[in-house]
């Protein structure tokens, strides 16, 4: 009798120890369902997700077409058609600044590079701007003159920084400005002017930059980052 009860026992234990392993493979299965799904959501999302535009110097064809796309007010248009106007024609140069209303005859002249922390200071150079000298001559075609323009705009992107309030990338408009990093952290940086937007609504930039050794228009790439409006705006 103690035999058939023990063997009975047995047989309970043994039936559920099968349920509880039966329950664990169903559990982990479900676990790695999960962890199958939540893989392939994340590959789904990155895969779909549209790689930013390439940093490259665009065609004059396609500024101009961004920059007609839509209306600009006039206070803005002035701005961008500055811009514009100097592409591909003025060289990169360190410290290079100009207060000169249209084109200025020293772009171009060999000339030392003065200002100090470039590979290329004391080399001689063709006269251009840097960026931040791009952005201030760019203002003063609209009217203002040197002493105006460093007042609302600033010389230096630490100063245009300061001038300008932060904007969310979406409240674009052609004229503002867009920076590479943000201050006060910042030991360096790189500015731009937003001339329009393209067929699927990305903005194009025009700067002065050290990369092309000219005036170009790119998108922003993996360089410009921070959106910010000028006071004058």
């Amino acid at each position: 009798m103690e035999d058939k009860i023990q063997t009975r026992q047995e047989k309970r234990e043994l039936r559920l120890r099968k349920q509880i392993k039966k329950e664990q493979i169903i559990r982990w299965s479900l676990i790695g369902f999960g962890v199958l799904l939540l893989i392939g959501s994340v590959f789904l999302i990155f895969s779909g997700k549209e790689k930013p535009k390439p940093y490259e110097a665009l065609s004059a064809e396609i500024a101009e077409d961004a920059r007609n796309r839509q209306h600009i007010d006039p206070e803005r248009a002035v701005i961008v058609d500055a811009g514009l106007s100097l592409l591909g024609k003025v060289n990169y140069f360190w410290g290079g600044k100009s207060d000169a209303v249209g084109f200025d005859p020293r772009f171009g002249e060999m000339t030392e590079v003065t200002s100090q922390g470039s590979e290329t200071s004391g080399t001689m150079r063709p006269y251009g701007l840097d960026c931040s000298g791009f952005v201030s001559w760019c203002f003063i075609q609209s009217g203002m003159n040197e002493a105006g323009m460093a007042d609302l705009i600033g010389h230096g992107t630490w100063n245009q920084w300061e001038k300008s309030a932060a904007i969310e990338w979406d409240e674009l408009m052609p004229g503002d400005l867009v920076f590479q990093n943000e201050y006060p952290e910042a030991t360096e940086n790189h500015v731009g002017i937003c001339i329009g937007f393209d067929e699927e609504g990305e903005p194009l930039f025009v700067h002065c930059a050290a990369s092309f050794d000219n005036v170009v228009v790119t998108y922003a790439g993996d360089v410009f980052r921070f959106a910010r409006r000028p006071s004058v705006f």
